[in-house]
């Protein structure tokens, strides 16, 4: 027995008296379109109702019914690529895109790796120059300067220091 959602157009299954779900055609037909439109195990187990690892034991055990749902997987994947391809006339990019995820042609930015090390094409006197310079700036301390104590000078024309411009 197929129970309908709310909206009345995406079965549902229904549970056997065990507790279980039970596989029906309604059921399989409902699953096998939604994994050939892209959707997931997961996302077409909540769409009829069904623990997604109800879907993958019935997989296990009925290999039919997994063959099955792989064939509608690479023929929604083949749909895609097509797709792409045919963009690709209008859009470098669209092929670009193609040959990178298919043939590896380019590289993705995730994973490139970055080198810190440090390459310069100056002469060998200059090398050693700079080397030189950074050899004293690493032996060079800190100077101490000798400091001396502050007097007050004492004014004896005035206690308090005034100014007047007039």
């Amino acid at each position: 027995m197929v129970l309908m959602d709310e909206s009345g157009g995406t079965p549902t299954a229904h549970k056997a008296k065990n507790g279980k779900f039970k596989f029906t055609p309604e059921i399989e037909a409902k699953i096998l379109d939604a994994c050939g439109s892209g959707f997931t195990i997961e996302k077409a187990g909540a769409l009829v109702g069904v623990n997604p690892s109800t879907i993958r034991t019935w997989i296990q055990r009925m290999p039919k019914f997994g063959e099955k749902v792989e064939t509608a997987r690479k023929s929604h994947e083949l749909s895609l690529l097509k797709s792409i391809e045919l963009a690709g006339e209008k859009s470098w990019q669209a092929k670009a895109w193609l040959a990178e995820r298919i043939y590896h042609h380019a590289i993705p930015s995730s994973r490139l790796t970055v080198d810190t090390s440090v390459t310069h094409n100056a002469g060998a006197g200059f090398a050693q120059l700079l080397a030189g310079l950074a050899s004293r700036r690493a032996e060079k301390k800190a100077q101490v300067i000798e400091a001396q104590e502050i007097k007050p000078i004492e004014d004896s024309k005035s206690k308090h220091n005034t100014y007047c411009a007039t």
